[in-house]
């Protein structure tokens, strides 16, 4: 009588250990991609935030004091986020430079600002390229 229910016995033990199997598989490839989907969303404030200021600075205008301000305090903070990427922290730190550089420039009328300005998209460039190297996309420029 035991050898009759051997077959139906090792199906549901099978069966059990399929479907566990299965659900600790799934929940990790769910970990796993909500950690990049904040890594992605991290990156590209990153990416935003360096284009503002880029942007702000790099324009004949005016700064616009208040807004560049804060972005810069919100800037400065950056590197230290982006401890796990060397790459991306170096290039943050150099924007960085090169942008106080230029609020100085801009803020106190200094004849450097052209020089500056093309630094600017150079630096801005190689924080893009560090930052699309970590999420293996290819620039569209």
């Amino acid at each position: 009588m035991l050898y009759s229910y051997g077959p139906q016995l090792i199906a549901l033990l099978t069966s059990i250990f399929a479907i566990t199997l299965g659900t600790r598989l799934a929940l990790r490839k769910e970990r796993r991609q909500l950690l990049w989907s904040k890594e992605f969303e991290r990156l590209f404030a990153l990416e935003e935030l360096a284009g503002k200021l880029v942007e702000e600075l790099g324009s004949y205008s005016m700064v616009n004091q208040p807004n560049v301000g804060a972005w810069l305090e919100e800037f400065r903070q950056t590197p230290g986020r982006f401890a796990r990427y060397p790459a991306i922290r170096q290039s943050t730190r150099d924007l960085q430079n090169t942008i106080d550089r230029m609020f100085v420039a801009k803020r106190d009328y200094l004849d450097e600002q052209q020089e500056l300005r093309s630094e600017l998209e150079l630096k801005l460039n190689h924080l893009l390229s560090a930052c699309d190297d970590v999420t293996r996309r290819k620039r569209l420029t």
